[in-house]
């Protein structure tokens, strides 16, 4: 991972610990919001009475496109889940990284997910 790459890790990292502790002393964390950066920017999404954390879209620029970035945050939100008893990934149009999670365990969100969005899964995997 580049210089550039780790910056914006860090920043997503950062941003969704804010979030995280903000919202975890609500009775019912509900969140929804950008985390922005100048190479990208990530919404997360956890809506009411949910324990799962959604990471619904991410967008990169090109020079930090295949360095790890969303490998590494996942791992983050994993190491420190805060409140959340598991994480999303919404809507996966990258076929290889849904692939990949698969592969690590991860699942679809329902039935009707594979059925019917299998080329744009959302999988689900739950610590």
């Amino acid at each position: 991972m580049d210089d550039n790459a780790r910056q914006l890790l860090n920043h997503l990292c950062h941003g969704y610990d804010q979030l995280a502790l903000r919202h975890q002393t609500r009775a019912f964390p509900e969140l929804s919001t950008a985390i922005k950066h100048p190479l990208g920017y990530c919404l997360i999404h956890c809506p009411v009475g949910s324990q799962r954390v959604s990471i619904v879209s991410l967008q990169l620029a090109p020079s930090v496109r295949g360095r790890g970035v969303l490998t590494a945050f996942i791992d983050y939100i994993q190491a420190h889940p805060h409140h959340y008893r598991g994480i999303e990934v919404a809507t996966i149009q990258n076929q290889s990284l849904a692939k990949r999670l698969l592969a690590l365990g991860w699942r679809y969100k329902s039935a009707l997910t594979k059925l019917f969005r299998a080329n744009t899964p959302t999988l689900v995997h739950d610590f």
